[in-house]
């Protein structure tokens, strides 16, 4: 869980500068964009990933 929110963290700080070198629109644009970003990057991570590795170790077995 902490490499999770760790990963997140650094998805939201590429994401906001990407946004912040390319977008060059207003500050709460970019910030609510780099937040739903890492969001939807947290909810993959923590659920559907593990979700998908444990499908796969079923169908393993």
């Amino acid at each position: 869980m902490k490499q999770n929110l760790f990963l997140t963290g650094v998805f939201f700080i590429v994401l906001f500068g990407m946004k912040y070198l390319f977008d060059k629109s207003d500050m709460t644009s970019m910030l609510i964009y780099s937040l739903i970003g890492a969001a939807i990057f947290f909810v993959y991570r923590t659920f559907i990933r593990t979700w998908f590795i444990n499908r796969n170790k079923k169908d393993q077995d």
